[in-house]
C-alpha cells in the first residue's frame, strides 16, 4: 500500500479541475504619489474565457429587475486592497467570488479584456462594491489607475482622496504543475528507494 502512496498522490494532482482558472496579478511599474504603493489585484478566469482570447462583462444586481439568475462563467474572482502595515486585513477590499450575488444599485463589475498572446491583459476594468471602487484602463498592456475611492481612512480614502496614476501590468501567474510533479517525481523515487532498504 505504502508503495503506491506517491502513485496516487501524483494521480490526484493530474486529476485537479480543469477550471481551476487563470490567474492574473497587479505588477506596479511606476508609483504615484498620490495613492498608496502597496496595491494588490488579482483576476481569475476560466480556462474558457482565456482561451477566447476577450471578454466583454457588465455583472451588475439583476435582482433589481426581477432576476436573480448568474449565469456567467468567465470570471472566477476578482480581489483588490492596499495592504497596509497597521492593518491585518488590507484596507479598500473588494472581493468577487465565482457567482456572487451583486446586492447594491450602483455595485457591479465591468470588464472590457483582451488576453494577450504574452500572458497580459489589456483593457478596462470598473469594480464598485458600495464602500470602494477603482477604474483602470490600459494602453497596450500597461495599465493606469484612473481613479480610486474608498469611504474607509487609510488606502484610497480620506488619507489619499484624489486616488489615481500609479501604472502596472496584469500578467498571468504561471502554473508550477511541470515544477510540481517534477518534485512529486523525486520524492516517489525517494521513498521508492527508501522501502526497498528496509525490506533488505
Amino acid at each position: 500500500m505504502l508503495r503506491i502512496t506517491p502513485l496516487l498522490f501524483a494521480a490526484a494532482l493530474l486529476a485537479q479541475p480543469a477550471e481551476a482558472g487563470v490567474k492574473y496579478t497587479w505588477q506596479q511599474i511606476e508609483a504615484s504619489d498620490s495613492m498608496p504603493a502597496n496595491l494588490n489585484l488579482e483576476l481569475v478566469f476560466s480556462n474558457k474565457a482565456v482561451n477566447q482570447g476577450n471578454l466583454s462583462l457588465n455583472i451588475g444586481n439583476e435582482c433589481q429587475f426581477g432576476s436573480c439568475e448568474f449565469t456567467q462563467e468567465s470570471l472566477l474572482s476578482l480581489r483588490y486592497w492596499y495592504g497596509a502595515p497597521d492593518s491585518a486585513g488590507g484596507a479598500n477590499l473588494i472581493e468577487y467570488g465565482y457567482r456572487t450575488e451583486v446586492n447594491g444599485l450602483f455595485q457591479g463589475i465591468q470588464l472590457q479584456l483582451d488576453f494577450l498572446s504574452d500572458g497580459k491583459l489589456s483593457g478596462s476594468i470598473l469594480a464598485n462594491n458600495g464602500s470602494s471602487d477603482f477604474r483602470m484602463n490600459s494602453v497596450g498592456s500597461l495599465f493606469t489607475m484612473v481613479s480610486a475611492n474608498s469611504d474607509e481612512e487609510w488606502g484610497c480614502g480620506f488619507e489619499y482622496p484624489e486616488c489615481s496614476g500609479s501604472t502596472g501590468l496584469l500578467a498571468e501567474v504561471p502554473e508550477p504543475s511541470s515544477a510540481a510533479l517534477a518534485g512529486l517525481g523525486l520524492v516517489a523515487a525517494w521513498f521508492g528507494r527508501r522501502r526497498k532498504r528496509q525490506a533488505a
